[in-house]
This record gives C-alpha cells, structure tokens and sequence, in this order.
C-alpha cells in the first residue's frame, strides 16, 4: 500500500440493513473508500476479479456461493473480514487466512479496530499470519445475543431468536411468531431457513419452522408450540425426529 492513505474496500452481504450499516462506519472513515456494495458473492467475485480491491467485509451465509466458498475460489485475494451471525465458522476463517471475524450485530468501536489492523496489515507493519483475529468469538459467549433482521410492512424488524417460536408460510407471506406478537414478511421460508442457526431451529414442514427449545411435546407427526399442534412432513421427518430426540 506504501503512501497510499484510502483502503479500497467491498462490501459482501445479503442483507440490505447489513450492508447500510457497514457503508455508515465506512462513511465515518476517511482511510476507508467503498467501491461496492454487493448483494451476492458472484457479484464480488466480479469486482474482485478486475483489481484494485484492498479488503473486503464479507458475510458467510449467502444464497448459491457463501462467503467461505468465495475466498476459497480467489487465487489472489485481498484482505478478508468475515462479518456474521454465527460464531461456529471462526476456524475455518482463520484458516482461510482472513484478518478478522466479526460477529453481527458490529458495533462502530469493533469496526474502528478491524479497520485499524488492515492499515497495518496494508502498509506493511505486520502480516495477517502473525497477527491473530482480534476479540476472536469464544463459546463462553451467550448464545442468547443473536438476532436476525427480517423485512416487514417496508421496515426492516430486528428480531431477538430466544423470543422466536416458529415461523409459518402461509401462500405469499410468512408469518413469524414470536413471544406475544406475529410478524408478517414477504420474504420466503426457505431465505429465512438459511438465516436461522441451526441446530436452535429446524424444518419440520414445509410450511413451518420451529425453535427447538420452544417445543412443548411431539411424536412421529406433530410437534407441539406455544399451545398449537404443527404438523412433521414426511420429507422432514427423519432429520426432525433426530434433532428432537437429542434436544
């Protein structure tokens, strides 16, 4: 990077909110500059491809090529911050070589760090295999901080999963029940499965979802939530048995 002072950076993530929020930190930023905003990682691997890119924050759970499956695939690639949900893939990154993980939701301060270690890295005062991740997610960690963001009713809704009891398609919406409410999205079942960590959550139907540790009794063809009896499809039943039965 010698005297070069802006850090050329791309933005890898499904989720819109996600990515505004990173585009706000960077904007508060003058070493950062964002020369993309992506929605899949087929369009990173693009603008990686043409050059130019210094780091890339890049989101694991992605729809056709995830996050992990891009860096595999780049011969050459530029710095790499996973920024995710989910703490289970933080071996494999490091493996991969990336320069940090960060766990979703970011706060600014813990974006201002990461920042902080890619201009060293980029100017040459160290080197991502001598540096370790830094604040690298522990099991000690709660689980119970998780969220996920869905789109509801032109909003993007934040939801708490501890508070989630099973998700509902219902033809073109899906309804998610939650402790004391429903929340109604457009988006399909099967994006919103991705999203979810397993094994806190599993189809049992392909109309619904359910949180495991929400379930109240069950038996070969229903479950039982929150006073309603769901039923097990046969194509979901052997893998949902199992899960329940070690839950």
């Amino acid at each position: 990077m010698g005297k070069q002072t802006k850090i050329k950076c791309i933005i890898v993530d499904d989720e819109p909110l996600a990515r505004d929020v990173l585009e706000q930190y960077a904007q508060e930023m003058d070493q950062l500059e964002v020369v993309a905003s992506c929605g899949n990682a087929l369009e990173a691997f693009k603008h990686i491809q043409e050059g130019g890119i210094d780091l890339v924050f890049l989101d694991i759970k992605m729809p056709k090529l995830n996050g992990l499956e891009l860096l595999q695939s780049l011969k050459n690639p530029p710095l790499v911050v996973f920024t995710t949900a989910y703490r289970e893939y933080a071996i494999q990154a490091f493996e991969l070589d990336a320069i940090d993980y960060l766990l979703k939701p970011i706060s600014l301060t813990r974006f201002l760090k990461t920042v902080a270690k890619a201009h060293r890295f980029l100017c040459g005062q160290t080197h991502p295999a001598f540096e370790p991740l830094a604040d690298p997610p522990t099991e000690e960690e709660p689980q119970d901080k998780a969220t996920i963001y869905i789109k509801s009713d032109r909003k993007v809704v934040k939801l708490d999963l501890t508070q989630i009891y099973y998700l509902e398609s219902l033809n073109d919406k899906v309804l998610v029940h939650v402790q004391g409410r429903e929340v109604s999205t457009n988006q399909r079942i099967s994006y919103l499965e991705e999203k979810l960590p397993k094994p806190r959550f599993v189809r049992i139907h392909r109309s619904f979802i359910v949180a495991l540790d929400k379930v109240n009794a069950y038996n070969n063809i229903m479950v039982e939530v929150d006073g309603r009896e769901l039923p097990i499809g046969r194509n979901y039943r052997s893998h949902a048995l199992e899960l329940l039965r070690a839950h």
